[in-house]
């Protein structure tokens, strides 16, 4: 029995590896991108009374940014040309700067004798100063009064055609003296000079006269209400280039008439007043000034010294009494000297509040 048994085992074993074969070929073949991919489904015995059931998989958002960023972005043949030197040159001719705006409108003051081509006169039998600007600022910081045209007019209320180093030489002509810029160290002493009043004219868009001392355009911060000392002839001085040895009057640099301390102003306020931005002690006052490009004539008037000795009636300038209508003239081609695109008629009537 053992000996049939033997026989037949091997008969046994070839037709147990037959079936084995066949069982594994027919098992599903799973490729390796569907198993990175994570598709491979288990097969599940079926029969006649149960229903198969699939899971879905969660789909993954596609690389790159979203559609709607896409659909959102201009197309190439969206996008505007790139302006020719042509259009370029046109915008910028078509614009007409404030300073240039003056030079046309006003004409010269009667009585006065100019001493610079940039509309800086001196009148020398009443002892004044006319010089020409324009509106340069109405609210911001502020550390100038006046400055001369393209230096800090984005702190400035006035921008002034000519330069600080002229009208230096003006005052002196009219015989202002000069005192001493302010110091900083080792202590604090403020600028001096000879007190100077300054009047600001202008004309609204009615052609109206309008004469206001300059101290009206200016408030202190901390209480709104308007400056109250004069402005002194400090003088300023000179900076020698130690390459070249090339002299410059430093106020050129944009501090003629300061409302913050510079030991560098030709005139500054006889007070300490600081030029750090978060200490500013004066501001535009807005509401009084008119539109920013507004032409304007400052009146510079040296106030006289006190003295002991008796004066002749007339002999000293009229610091009191604003300047009349014939101070600013217009030439014959402008009727109505108004600002550029800018301008803003209630601010220019609320001028003179």
């Amino acid at each position: 029995m053992r000996d049939k048994m033997n026989k037949c085992m091997p008969f046994v074993a070839a037709f147990l590896i037959i079936q084995g074969f066949h069982s594994l070929r027919s098992i599903p073949q799973v490729s390796a991108q569907e198993q990175k991919n994570g598709t491979q489904n288990a097969e599940e015995p079926s029969s006649s009374g149960a229903k198969q059931e699939t899971t879905s998989q969660p789909q993954l958002p596609s690389p790159g940014p979203p559609q709607s960023r896409l659909d959102s972005e201009p197309k190439e043949s969206e996008l505007p040309d790139t302006p020719t030197q042509a259009e370029i040159d046109e915008v910028q001719n078509a614009y007409v700067s404030p300073a240039t705006i003056t030079r046309r409108v006003l004409s010269p003051p009667p009585g006065g004798v100019a001493i610079s081509k940039d509309h800086l006169w001196i009148d020398a039998k009443n002892k004044r100063v006319i010089l020409d600007g324009y509106v340069a600022m109405t609210d911001g910081p502020l550390e100038m009064f006046a400055c001369p045209e393209g230096t800090k007019e984005h702190e400035s209320i006035i921008g002034t055609l000519a330069r600080s180093k002229e009208v230096h030489a003006a005052l002196l002509a009219v015989g202002a003296m000069r005192g001493t810029p302010v110091e900083f160290l080792p202590k604090f002493v403020p600028a001096t000079g000879q007190r100077i009043r300054i009047w600001v004219c202008y004309r609204n868009k009615d052609d109206k006269f309008k004469a206001v001392d300059g101290r009206r355009w200016v408030k202190k911060a901390s209480t709104g209400k308007q400056m109250e000392p004069d402005w002194v002839f400090s003088g300023s001085g000179f900076w020698k280039d130690p390459e070249s040895g090339k002299e410059y009057y430093r106020a050129d640099s944009g501090d003629m008439i300061c409302v913050s301390n510079f030991n560098s102003a030709m005139m500054d306020i006889p007070v300490a007043s600081s030029a750090e931005a978060g200490d500013l002690l004066y501001l535009p006052f807005t509401e009084r000034i008119p539109a920013q490009g507004t032409p304007l004539r400052l009146v510079l008037i040296p106030i006289p010294l006190p003295t002991d000795k008796p004066t002749k009636p007339g002999s000293q300038p009229d610091t009191k009494t604003p300047p009349t209508k014939s101070i600013m003239p217009l030439k014959k081609a402008a009727t109505k000297p108004l600002p550029n695109n800018n301008t803003q008629p209630d601010t220019i009537e609320k001028a003179d509040e």
